[in-house]
């Protein structure tokens, strides 16, 4: 491909065209993988996720992106309480020093989960970086209250 240098050179219009073109492409290229990556996580995470979750999303795709935020905050407060139900049913069953270390891993579970969205927080990147960060919120939380009913399911 021509450098910009070399096209403005010898097409001073074009150029202009061809980079304000590559620009919008670019764009759209990026927020193409971020759904397409996002979209891959969700689809690892999704036998995690709600019925009523993967209705809403279905709707909001078509419509707006306030819409899909929406969803994914209707279902962060779902897995959050199913994180919560799994994890006090874990702790019931479990001796006096158990309990400590969940306690110590859930503390740090929740302060990795909250460093590792805070990540993805662009204060540039627009409405991708908040849906990457609004998806990592759900993502890790479903995957943690399933890894928590697991440890339960264990013990039973």
């Amino acid at each position: 491909m021509f450098s910009h240098f070399a096209l403005t050179e010898v097409w001073p219009r074009q150029a202009d065209t061809a980079s304000r073109l590559v620009s919008s492409a670019s764009k759209v290229m990026i927020i193409c993988l971020i759904v397409l990556w996002n979209g891959q996580l969700l689809a690892e995470t999704d036998d995690h996720l709600s019925k009523e979750y993967s209705i809403c999303i279905d709707k909001a795709v078509e419509g707006a992106t306030a819409d899909m935020f929406a969803c994914n905050g209707d279902e962060l407060d779902r897995q959050d309480a199913r994180l919560n139900n799994a994890y006090k049913k874990l702790i019931s069953k479990l001796s006096r020093d158990r309990k400590k270390a969940l306690l110590k891993a859930q503390r740090a579970w929740i302060k990795f989960r909250e460093a590792n969205c805070d990540y993805y927080t662009d204060p540039h990147g627009g409405w991708g970086a908040r849906w990457n960060v609004s998806e990592c919120l759900l993502t890790m939380t479903a995957t943690r209250a399933k890894d928590l009913e697991g440890m339960v399911d264990a013990l039973d």
